[in-house]
């Protein structure tokens, strides 16, 4: 690996730790100061309503920004090209989006104020499916810093307003409108600066257009799409099936295993863009960067197990309190994930990268399948445990596929 290349990657990766280790703090505490005010069920219900919008969007990208992102990567002069019709089509498929879910959550079995809610995070999640385009233009420059203050303002806004509005209103409607209003900052942020790498930003209409990007792009889609029911159909599903309390139950742990899932992010958006232009240069030099990755996160993957297993207990009291005591047993089953939800996003990047997406989609959609058929039966059966353990047994699953293909590849 070049000299040039590793300091590239270092300083991107610099800029996504620091903005991660504090957005994960500053979200860390909204949700210990959530879980704290309105208790189990109120982090249901927080939880219930952004897995479910996320769950319903699945028709707002359809995989046309990593698409965009990869080639432009390879080719930094199609980002003018390319641009102005992504825009377009992105816009257009978040407006489709947004009836989808509205026409789903007419029919949901839930209090009208919580639909109400969901509707309002619906229209903010707009704005934020199209603002993605503009940061993956900077990820393909290299460049990753202006996302990570964007990330960073967000945070602290949810946190200090947020939770200002929390302690004083002690309710969920409040809480959730403050959040939305940091989250608006956030996109226009990464506008203003995700123009820096385009002459103009324009959006183009041209259905012909739309069709090639599709044709290009809808592996990536599917992958998106079973990606997102695989890591929030354990939330929905425990809602309604289980309800709310046994939902934050399973958010509690939940958001300590969440909490590293920052460093399998930032080796991935650090090292794609390399990988995708090393793989048509120096596939030698690639094999070298994947092999690193892996080692560097399989070790950080087995620590984190360790920790949660041993710390599960103190954890959940010192974070959550004795109300959530029911978390540590599943906080010590989802600490068994932690090592292949590592390797997971490393390995699946790499095979988007790569060529590799029609691969990584018959993947990710084997896994995601697995996963609500194991949901589905382990909720009915051992409820939010349950649930633990199908998380844990896909995450194999997937890793076992994704490392034969690759290792196939190379030979």
């Amino acid at each position: 690996m070049t000299e040039s290349l590793k300091l590239k990657l270092l300083k991107n990766a610099g800029w996504l730790f620091s903005a991660e280790v504090i957005s994960k703090l500053l979200a860390y505490g909204v949700i210990v100061i959530l879980s704290r005010t309105l208790g189990p069920e109120g982090l249901g219900q927080y939880s219930f309503i952004f897995y479910y919008v996320g769950l319903l969007g699945i028709f707002s990208d359809l995989g046309v920004g990593y698409y965009f992102m990869r080639e432009v990567a390879r080719d930094r002069s199609k980002a003018d090209e390319l641009l102005p019709d992504v825009l377009g089509l992105k816009i257009v498929l978040a407006l489709v989006n947004f009836v989808v879910i509205v026409v789903l959550t007419l029919f949901l079995p839930k209090p009208m104020w919580i639909k109400a809610l969901i509707l309002v995070v619906g229209a903010e999640a707009m704005l934020t499916w199209v603002s993605l385009a503009l940061v993956q233009l900077m990820y393909a420059h290299e460049v990753t810093k202006y996302e990570a203050i964007a990330r960073t303002v967000e945070r602290f806004w949810a946190f200090f307003v947020g939770g200002t509005v929390l302690y004083f209103f002690r309710s969920l409607s409040p809480f959730i409108l403050a959040l939305l209003i940091g989250y608006t900052v956030r996109e226009f942020l990464r506008i203003k600066w995700g123009a820096r790498y385009v002459k103009k930003i324009s959006v183009r209409f041209n259905p012909q257009i739309w069709l090639f990007l599709l044709k290009k792009s809808y592996p990536f889609w599917l992958i998106g799409l079973f990606t997102m029911i695989y890591y929030r159909t354990d939330m929905v599903m425990l809602s309604i099936l289980r309800g709310d309390y046994e939902t934050g139950i399973y958010r509690a742990a939940y958001t300590l295993i969440e909490v590293p899932m920052f460093v399998p992010s930032i080796v991935v958006s650090t090292t794609m863009p390399s990988m995708a232009r090393l793989w048509e240069q120096d596939k030698k030099t690639l094999n070298i960067l994947l092999k690193k990755s892996l080692q560097m996160l399989t070790g950080l993957g087995v620590l984190g197990l360790v920790g949660y297993f041993i710390l599960a207990h103190w954890g959940i009291i010192i974070v959550f309190g004795k109300e959530f005591l029911a978390s540590v047993s599943v906080l010590r089953i989802l600490a068994f994930a932690v090592p292949f939800m590592f390797l997971n996003s490393l390995l699946g990047s790499f095979l988007n990268a790569t060529g590799g997406e029609l691969t990584f989609t018959k993947i990710t959609g084997f896994t995601a399948l697995l996963n609500v058929v194991l949901n589905y039966f382990l909720i009915l059966t051992y409820g939010v445990k349950g649930a633990a353990v199908a998380t844990v047994v896909s995450q194999v699953f997937a890793v076992f596929l994704a490392t034969t293909k690759i290792r196939e590849e190379f030979r």
